[in-house]
This record gives C-alpha cells, sequence and structure tokens, in this order.
C-alpha cells in the first residue's frame, strides 16, 4: 500500500513547480467550454485538475484556461461537463452554489429544491437546477434535468450524497474507482452568476458566468461577490514547491543555523527549501502555552507540524 500510494502521487499530472502565470487568477479573462454536438445533442466539457503549488491546499486549473479558479462561461439550456478524472482531483470534489463557498458558509446550492428567485415553482416539484454527478457515465442520483443521461424527473437526490464520499477513500482506490465528473444543464431563468467551489475545502471558489450563443456575458457584473481574494505563493514558495515558508530563510533568528548537515550537491537545493520548511515549523511550535487546557496545547503543536508535512510531500513532488 505504501508504495502504491507513493506512485499515485508521483504519477499526478500536476506541476508543482508551475511557472508563475499558472499560480495566478485572471478575473477580467472569460474561459469557455470545448463544444460539440447541436441543439440538445450539444454537450460542453470543462477538464478540471488541481495546481497544489497555487496556495497552502492548491487551487482549481481547467484545461485551456489561463491561471487558477478561472472564470468560466456557460450557456443557459446546454448540457456542461465538468471533468474530474485527473488524479490531481483526489479530496476535492466539485460543488455548484449560488453564493461563494456553498454549504461551507450556510449559503444556497444548486439543488433541485431550491429555486434562485423563489418565483418559477421548481422547489415544490424538485425541479430547479441542479448538477448531476456521475462515476464513469453512470449517474449515481435520481433527480435529472437533462434527458440524455437519464429521463427527466423531480428529486431530492442528484448524487452528490454518493459522488463525494468516494473523495474520502484513500487515494489508490478513488483512482481506480472510474472517472468522476459532473453534468449541469442551467434551465432557469436566474441571471447573476454562480459558483464552482470545493465541497470539502473552503476558500476554493470560482465563478460561472451565463453566456449567449456566441459566448458573450449575459450580465458584465460580478454579482454576488466573492468575500476574499486569492492567496499567491511567492517567487520563493513557488520555486519551493511549498506555501508560507519565504519568511523562514535560514539565517533566521527563530532557528539554528543548520537542519540540512552536509547535503550533496544533487539535493542542495531541495535541502534548503526543507531548511525553511523546519524553521517555518520550529517558529510555530515555539511558543508560550495561554492554556491550562493540554488538548488546546496539543493542537496549537499539531498545526505547524502537519503544515510542514503538507509543504514537505509537495516539494518533494
Amino acid at each position: 500500500m505504501r508504495l502504491s500510494f507513493l506512485a499515485f502521487l508521483l504519477s499526478s499530472s500536476v506541476a508543482v513547480n508551475a511557472q508563475t502565470d499558472d499560480v495566478k487568477h485572471f478575473p477580467d479573462e472569460l474561459c469557455l467550454a470545448t463544444c460539440v454536438g447541436v441543439g440538445s445533442a450539444e454537450v460542453c466539457t470543462f477538464t478540471f485538475t488541481l495546481n497544489q503549488g497555487a496556495s497552502e491546499f492548491g487551487y482549481y486549473a481547467v484545461t485551456g484556461c489561463n491561471g487558477v479558479m478561472p472564470v468560466l462561461g456557460m450557456k443557459k439550456d446546454v448540457q456542461y461537463r465538468f471533468v474530474q478524472a485527473d488524479l490531481s482531483n483526489y479530496y476535492h470534489p466539485l460543488g455548484f452554489a449560488y453564493y461563494a463557498d456553498g454549504a461551507h458558509d450556510g449559503v444556497p446550492e444548486l439543488e433541485p429544491g431550491i429555486d434562485p428567485t423563489e418565483s418559477t415553482g421548481c422547489a415544490e416539484t424538485n425541479t430547479c437546477p441542479a448538477p448531476m454527478y456521475l462515476n464513469s457515465g453512470n449517474y449515481l442520483g435520481k433527480y435529472s434535468n437533462i434527458a440524455e443521461i437519464a429521463p427527466l424527473a423531480g428529486d431530492e437526490d442528484f448524487g452528490l450524497d454518493v459522488y463525494e464520499p468516494q473523495f474520502f477513500a484513500n487515494p489508490v482506490d478513488w483512482s481506480g474507482a472510474g472517472q468522476y465528473e459532473v453534468a449541469l444543464k442551467f434551465d432557469h431563468t436566474y441571471e447573476k452568476d454562480i459558483f464552482y467551489f470545493c465541497h470539502i475545502h473552503q476558500l476554493m471558489t470560482g465563478r460561472i458566468k451565463f453566456v449567449d450563443a456566441a459566448g458573450s456575458k449575459i450580465t458584465t457584473a460580478n454579482k454576488p461577490d466573492i468575500p476574499y481574494e486569492y492567496e499567491q505563493p511567492t517567487a520563493y514558495d513557488e520555486s519551493c514547491g511549498t506555501y508560507g515558508v519565504s519568511g523562514f530563510q535560514l539565517p533566521n533568528p527563530q532557528c539554528p543555523t543548520k537542519f540540512v548537515c552536509d547535503a550533496p550537491a544533487s539535493v542542495a537545493e531541495f535541502a534548503g527549501c526543507i531548511e525553511s520548511m523546519n524553521c517555518a515549523m520550529t517558529a510555530g511550535m515555539t511558543t508560550g502555552a495561554t492554556s491550562g487546557n493540554a488538548m488546546a496545547l496539543f493542537v496549537h503543536q499539531m498545526v505547524p507540524h502537519h503544515q510542514n508535512a503538507v509543504n514537505m510531500a509537495k516539494a518533494l513532488l
């Protein structure tokens, strides 16, 4: 299992040490999907990956779009596929919402029983626009507003409760369980933006704007807001594949003069990154105890410890 897990990590297509533009967000660029077919047979596809080096937990990237968390253009009444087949999507199932961060922030998501305008009656029949979650072409729910996938039906079950738990499986089992993707057809009069986001990690929301047949925005205002800015790694962090360690390069008054001794030239650069990571962890774990609670002290120590483990793994990749 350990060898299989390592093979999984090393085979991911994500480039951690990405070029600068690859870790930037371009809010003024609209990315359109690749579409095939006409009429009811038209299917447009966005293929998702995860750029692990773009933030502490990574950001979504979409094939053919610049940077991370791209603004996507979506035509109404057309079937879209959001493909999560790439290994990097592990632990990052897509969700869709009317406001940033969806359930993470207690705001409405796209569900059969949620009418964004409260005016069409679709909530009463569970026929409002909602994603349809699939694995290897097999639909995992009962609701459907896409006849080409399943007979039209109103229901509360749109497959998320089967799809998301699979992303918690060990990565080897997850990667071998099939091709994950989400279908979405927005057949509603609502014209404000909607959002894609990670259903496990907060602060990973991207904007979707509705477009006409020519690919032009129906509304130009970016509403509702995304109430936070995206992180961006420093040049040093980008060179290491880490996040948040550039301020801990040695020498540093908070740390020993050396963590890695006699590093061969072949690993000297990596060793320098390791030293910065270890310094960040040391500074984070060297703290005064302000609580009489042993559990609180334990948690305070474990956070920088595990942040360092994540950074070390990303740097190795």
